[in-house]
């Protein structure tokens, strides 16, 4: 025991770079892509094509909630290459990222290396954390850059040297992050006062305080101020499209529901408890650092209480994350001092993360979030294809990719980034009227309003698309009632009643083994071309008498 105690101190950097590959083996097979992150890799299309930042031709509107992911996915479409395989890559190298900076961060909170150790042990075996290094999404890069920003500042804090370099590095970081997701806001109003306040109270001249302020403020000011001023002018809004479907109607409950979900099924439960217990040891001997690491992550859990959580397995807990599993081994470590309950605490730790990957997608009761596992069975078919994609580019290669033909959907990712198709928003997240007064159709996170039929003839939508409404060919016949035809707007209700009466189905072959059942909306002569060229199946809509 003692010889494998000596070869873990001498050989600890190498036990730490081994440690960060598995980890990071573990991240990529655990790998997933969403169909969310297409609409970035759409409006990064359209910007490489010259069509500028729109998710459709011609009409200005910031249906992302990303800018600095969207220009990052430039990078592979300007090249030629497709955006999917770089976007995990990437994802992969800010999940290194992070696990780095939370170890760095954890020798300047713990001054242990072996603490340190533990901390990303635990971070990366968390079966969401892991996950989110991938799926195309901006979220690990945001974790990355949040752990990197409160390192600066511990760094500084720690060494009591707040020189030029790292108050400019401070500053970018901060930008990068509110520009990466606006949310991002809850970190900067943290760090910042917090710098400026250790800045002031420095024994320094006056001129050098001043430089110092402003090198940190200018930069992020510059950045920040321009691009604001870019939206305003742009899209006429400096807040997202995004945020009058996802914050104007929120939910607390459900934002309480998610948390609650998520200490239950990650088995975390006795954690608030001990932080509870623990605030008075906290005041009394923490340094600020600390009290840094609790703000943050208070503030974030209140925003996500706010705005309802979100629909997406834990996705809105992974920035604060690494902040987090610090202030965890922090109740364990420097609050409990009993060996054995320390132990008993990191295994469960540990044990809660195979509990929820074993048990959040098929015993709980996830309410209304979907589990990653739902998201692998509905986007991945029996022949580990992805349907949305091969449904969009059947869709495309059928119409030519003609800029007259319209599509609506809830489903706006793989469809309609590889149809290429003009495409109506039904959740609203890419339409600005949808987004404002569309029909409130409840408080399911994202997705609150919808396109009203009327809305969707007014726009002159040819094709009504439920990616869900596939069947194979050798499946019977449906019959093509109008209660059947509701199925198509789910999750909104409508009624059927409102369907023109000469709108038609149309069944479109998209492999050898199943067709897409499309309503036909409105007349298009493209449409009409290509169920004359293809001999699509054209069905009547069955009344109700």
């Amino acid at each position: 025991m003692r010889k494998i105690l000596d070869f873990y101190k001498v050989r600890f950097v190498i036990i730490l770079f081994l440690t960060v590959v598995v980890l990071t083996s573990l991240a990529w097979h655990n790998r997933f892509i969403w169909d969310d992150p297409f609409i970035s890799f759409r409006y990064a299309y359209n910007l490489v094509h010259g069509n500028g930042l729109v998710w459709n031709v011609g009409e200005r509107v910031e249906g992302y909630t990303n800018f600095l992911w969207t220009l990052l996915m430039c990078i592979p479409l300007y090249l030629g290459y497709g955006p999917v395989t770089f976007s995990l890559l990437l994802g992969i190298v800010f999940f290194i990222f992070s696990l780095v900076f939370t170890y760095k961060t954890s020798l300047l909170v713990f001054h242990s290396r072996d603490t340190g150790l533990l901390t990303i042990v635990l971070l990366g075996t968390n079966y969401t954390f892991s996950s989110f290094a991938t799926s195309g999404l901006e979220t690990q890069m945001q974790a990355s850059l949040f752990v990197m920003s409160i390192y600066v500042l511990f760094r500084c804090i720690e060494t009591n040297d707040w020189n030029t370099l790292w108050l400019l590095m401070s500053s970018l970081l901060l930008s990068a992050a509110l520009l990466t997701r606006l949310d991002s806001a809850l970190l900067v109003i943290v760090i910042f006062p917090f710098a400026l306040f250790f800045i002031l109270k420095d024994r320094m001249p006056m001129q050098q305080k001043v430089k110092k302020v402003l090198v940190l403020l200018v930069p992020f000011t510059v950045l920040i101020g321009g691009w604001f001023i870019w939206k305003l002018f742009y899209y006429g809004d400096i807040l997202p499209n995004t945020f009058y479907v996802k914050a104007t109607n929120p939910s607390p409950r459900l934002g309480i529901d998610y948390l609650y979900l998520f200490f239950i099924s990650y088995l975390l439960v006795p954690f608030p408890f001990l932080f509870i217990l623990a605030l008075k040891r906290f005041f009394k001997k923490t340094n600020l650092k600390m009290i840094a690491l609790i703000v943050v992550i208070l503030l974030w859990i209140l925003y996500v209480i706010k705005i309802g959580g979100d629909y997406m397995e834990f996705r809105f807990m992974v920035p604060i994350m690494p902040l987090l599993f610090i202030v965890l081994v922090w109740l364990v470590f420097v609050f409990i001092q009993q060996k054995e309950i320390r132990v008993a605490l990191i295994l469960l730790v540990l044990s809660g993360s195979l509990h929820h990957t074993f048990t959040f997608g098929e015993y709980t009761n996830r309410k209304h979030i979907v589990s990653l596992d739902q998201v692998v069975r509905f986007n991945t078919s029996r022949d580990k294809t992805w349907p949305m994609g091969q449904i969009g580019m059947a869709l495309g290669r059928s119409f030519h990719y003609s800029p007259d033909v319209t599509i609506a959907l809830y489903a706006v990712g793989g469809i309609p980034y590889y149809s290429r198709l003009k495409t109506i928003d039904m959740s609203g997240l890419n339409d600005k009227w949808v987004a404002r007064y569309g029909d409130f159709m409840g408080y399911f996170p994202g997705h609150q309003r919808t396109a009203s039929i009327y809305y969707l003839h007014q726009r002159m939508v040819n094709l009504v698309i439920n990616a869900g409404m596939r069947r194979p060919f050798n499946a019977p016949q449906t019959k093509y009632s109008a209660d059947y035809i509701k199925d198509f707007f789910w999750p909104a209700t409508i009624n059927p009643d409102e369907i023109p009466s000469d709108s038609k189905m149309i069944e479109i072959p998209i492999n050898k083994d199943y067709l897409l059942e499309v309503l036909y909306l409105t007349r298009n002569p493209v449409v009409d071309e290509a169920i004359r060229r293809n001999r699509w199946n054209v069905y009547s809509i069955v009344r109700n008498q």
